[in-house]
This record gives C-alpha cells, sequence and structure tokens, in this order.
C-alpha cells in the first residue's frame, strides 16, 4: 500500500510503501481513499507545531479528515477528525466514526469545505453562548479567506440578522456576497462608531487586530461581546490585551478549535454541518494533486495560496 509520511518536522510529507492493512475488525470498515484536503490545520501539525501533534512520533501523517469509499456498494463517506491516517490509498475505519454522504456528493468539496466550513460552524454552535446566534450581528474579522466567507454562509444559516465581513482589501471585499455592511480593515483597527452594537466576533486574523476591533466595537447594553478567536491569519502569534479593556467593557472571550471542543462535540454537529457544506459549491481556488505528487507540489506557491486536495 502507498502512504505520505512526513519523516522530518517541518519537510513535506514522503510518498512510500507500506505495509498492507490487516483485515479490518468486526466494528471497522476498510475502505478506499478519495479525497483529504490540507488545510493549515494539516499543514500545522506536518511541522509538529499544533497541540494535535505535540509529542508525535516519526513518520507521522498529518492528515485529519477526508472522503473515503466503500468499494462494495460504491457509498461515499465523510471520515470523522482524527479517525484514521487518510494519506494512504486504504484505511480501517470505525463504523462509527463514518457519515455517509448523499449519491452524487463532490467528494473533493466536502473535503475543501468540511474544515473551513467547520471553523466557524463549530465555533457559533459549540463556543458561542446558547441560542445567541439567532437574531444577533455578527461580524466576520477575516471574511475574504475560504473560511471567511463560509462564515457568512453558516451565520445566516444560523440565524443572524445581521453580518458584517471585515478585511484589508477592500475590492476583495465587495465580492464577499450576503454580507449587510463592510469595513475595511486597516490602522488603528478600528470600527466605525457607526456601526451599532455587536454581538459575537468571530475571528479569523488575530493580532493586533482583534485588540482594534474589541477596544471598538460596541455592546448591546445588558449583553456581552462574544469574541471568539478561530485563527491568526495576520501571522501575530500573540494578541496583546490591554487589562484595562477587559474590566471596564463587557466581553466574553473564547477559543474554537480542537481542544477548545471534543470529539463529542464534533459527533453531535457532523450531521448538521455535512448538510450545510453540500449546499455550498465547490471553491474555484482548490486545487487537486496525486497522493504520489505530494513531495513536489506541497511548498509550491499555489498549493500554499490556495485550497489543496490530495487523491490518493
Amino acid at each position: 500500500m502507498k502512504v505520505a509520511r512526513v519523516t522530518s518536522w517541518g519537510s513535506a510529507p514522503e510518498f512510500s510503501s507500506a505495509p498492507d492493512l490487516p483485515a479490518p475488525s468486526p466494528s471497522q470498515a476498510q475502505v478506499k481513499v478519495v479525497a483529504v484536503a490540507v488545510p493549515p490545520l494539516v499543514r500545522g501539525r506536518a511541522i509538529g507545531k499544533h497541540p494535535s501533534a505535540r509529542g508525535a512520533a516519526l513518520p507521522y501523517d498529518p492528515s485529519v479528515d477526508g472522503v473515503v469509499q466503500d468499494e462494495a456498494s460504491g457509498d461515499l463517506f465523510y471520515v470523522n477528525p482524527m479517525a484514521a491516517s487518510l494519506f494512504a490509498e486504504r484505511a480501517n475505519i470505525e463504523r462509527h466514526m463514518l457519515v455517509k454522504l448523499a449519491p452524487g456528493a463532490d467528494a473533493v468539496a466536502v473535503a475543501t469545505l468540511v474544515n473551513p466550513v467547520g471553523s466557524s460552524w463549530m465555533a457559533l454552535r459549540c463556543r458561542a453562548l446558547p441560542g445567541t446566534v439567532e437574531g444577533a450581528t455578527v461580524l466576520v474579522l477575516g471574511a475574504t479567506s475560504t473560511s471567511g466567507r463560509a462564515a457568512v454562509s453558516v451565520a445566516r444559516s444560523l440565524g443572524a440578522a445581521r453580518i458584517i465581513g471585515m478585511s484589508r482589501n477592500e475590492a476583495t471585499l465587495a465580492t464577499v456576497e450576503d454580507l449587510d455592511e463592510r469595513v475595511v480593515l486597516q490602522e488603528p483597527f478600528t470600527l466605525p462608531p457607526t456601526l451599532g452594537p455587536v454581538h459575537i466576533v468571530l475571528d479569523f486574523v488575530g493580532g493586533r487586530a482583534a485588540v482594534g476591533v474589541l477596544q471598538s466595537a460596541e455592546p448591546e447594553p445588558g449583553k456581552d461581546v462574544q469574541y471568539i478567536h478561530v485563527g491568526d491569519l495576520a501571522g501575530e502569534e500573540s494578541i496583546g490585551l490591554p487589562a484595562r479593556l477587559l474590566n471596564s467593557r463587557p466581553i466574553r472571550i473564547t477559543g474554537s478549535g480542537m481542544g477548545a471542543w471534543n470529539k463529542m462535540d464534533i459527533k453531535k454537529e457532523i450531521g448538521a454541518l455535512l448538510g450545510a457544506v453540500v449546499k455550498i459549491a465547490r471553491p474555484q481556488d482548490v486545487i487537486t494533486a496525486p497522493l504520489a505528487d505530494v513531495q513536489s507540489v506541497w511548498d509550491t506557491e499555489e498549493a500554499k495560496t490556495k485550497r489543496l486536495v490530495l487523491i490518493p
């Protein structure tokens, strides 16, 4: 069987041969791997810096989730995160970790979108206070990223009444659909006072931009501004919040990601999440490559700036 494994932290996975899989146990299914995406999460695991990879031994499979096929029936399934090593031709997977996809599902689109759609879905469903999304004003910081665009769709589907998109590039921000308002992100990273109350901030940017938004976001009287940190597109490792900000404004700060929510949260949400995913068209910036080419394509500019999906 052919696989791809990281053999040196920070290097691209290497395509190689591995022993064939043993027969699956009674609780498992042996499936063919169809499509595995390489989002920032997988890249973070490949360099050993994501919490889920710390302490792992080499060689290491950094894959998280993907789409597989039962060759006997032809049915496609989504594989829950961390259920199996998927940089491989085949995998033995516990049946309860498989979610059947509707006939005709686009395997590449599903593999691509679950991570970016899931980032906002899990944030709003599992990290925002229960019952606070419906009717809320949600600000998406980093709205032009794939995850940010997905967040607009997710927030709307969960009942947000008003969605504000914020990003650096005004022209690109204008292409983000279904926004009620747009704010260009620029120094000193503040929100205009005419924007009105903000209930939830979904932050895909982090760093100084997050501080500026929290300092200027207007709370609705009697309610907190819920800040949910999801990503760090700014490339800044820390968010330096002034202590007086926490003492003087009604702000509730939390994060969203593996560790902030758990496997039971995923199991509870995955059906509805996939229902949202299949309604979204495949992004135009998706590129596919054979798993055999993983080492040569991994560090290319195209693979880093677009959505790479590997096809075993």
